[in-house]
């Protein structure tokens, strides 16, 4: 059986949306349509007990569609009529416990931000977007993210779209957390941009390094609260938000994007839903772990 490329997120719950309404949602999984093709969650199977596990595909359809047959008695090829013909479908599981989703990138017809949107208006299509927001916002890979912004020689802008976690969050944007709570705020956007031919006074390489250096035994305990531009890139870094970094490496400016350095894995193309969950489990576990992500009240 081939493997395929999965990646790892979060799904955000915002608005009125919170757990019982999007499990509910993947339960019974309204239609949505795009341009000529239609978009739907097939095949959901719970785990048992329920609670633990949601399985289910993201479906690409085509209303009216058609497929080619062979007349024999003129030895030609016709076209036939074939309603809500499957044109391509990506597993995923989602893990309550850790707000966490991963899915099969299927080349050529659904890509990550294709999964991302249409998994999202799904969820909202069932309460009719209703005072309701799905996002999902992949998890970056660290090491990967470090060593790009590493490579940069000062970073000029930073900008991030970031939601409070629940219930996870992280040691290095835990002030920021803290605030968004104690303000009541479903989400938030920073900007910071740095005066013309200047770069902005940031520690975010450093603290960036200092994550993806962290261990089950050794966690990065900062002197002070993060400044907030860059607590919100880690924000988006563990999941939380998407960020993006505005630099210059010999004289060129480079953009890095925190869904650019998303973590991915390999796994078969058509998983059994247990071992599927039991190995996306064990990556949500570990990023528990060594990022030393920890239970909010």
């Amino acid at each position: 059986m081939k493997d395929g490329t999965y990646y790892v997120g979060r799904v955000l719950k915002l608005g009125a949306l919170n757990q019982g309404l999007l499990l509910d949602a993947l339960r019974s999984p309204a239609s949505v349509k795009y341009k000529t093709n239609a978009w739907t969650i097939t095949d959901i199977l719970e785990s048992e007990p329920p609670g633990r596990f949601i399985f289910g595909r993201l479906s690409k359809y085509a209303p009216e569609g058609e497929v080619g047959v062979v007349d024999e008695a003129s030895r030609s090829e016709k076209k036939r009529p074939e309603p809500n013909l499957l044109m391509a479908s990506s597993p995923f599981i989602y893990i309550p416990e850790h707000s966490g989703i991963a899915f099969l990138a299927v080349s050529g017809h659904i890509e990550p931000q294709t999964f991302q949107r249409r998994f999202s208006q799904i969820i909202e299509s069932a309460y009719s977007h209703f005072f309701v927001e799905c996002v999902i916002d992949l998890i970056a890979d660290l090491k990967t993210f470090a060593a790009k912004i590493s490579a940069l020689d000062g970073i000029f802008k930073i900008e991030a779209r970031i939601s409070p976690p629940n219930p996870l969050f992280g040691p290095l944007w835990k002030s920021l957390k803290d605030y968004l709570t104690q303000r009541n705020a479903d989400k938030m956007t920073v900007i910071e941009d740095a005066a013309a031919k200047e770069t902005l006074d940031t520690r975010l390489p450093e603290l960036v390094r200092k994550a993806a250096e962290q261990s089950t035994g050794s966690v990065h305990e900062p002197e002070h609260n993060v400044p907030i531009g860059d607590a919100a890139i880690l924000m988006s870094a563990d999941g939380y938000g998407v960020g993006k970094i505005r630099g210059r490496s010999k004289g060129e400016v480079v953009v890095i994007k925190t869904s650019e350095t998303a973590m991915t894995f390999a796994f078969p193309k058509e998983p059994e839903p247990s071992a599927f969950f039991e190995y996306v489990l064990d990556i949500f576990i570990r990023i528990q772990r060594d990022r030393h992500m920890e239970h909010g009240k």
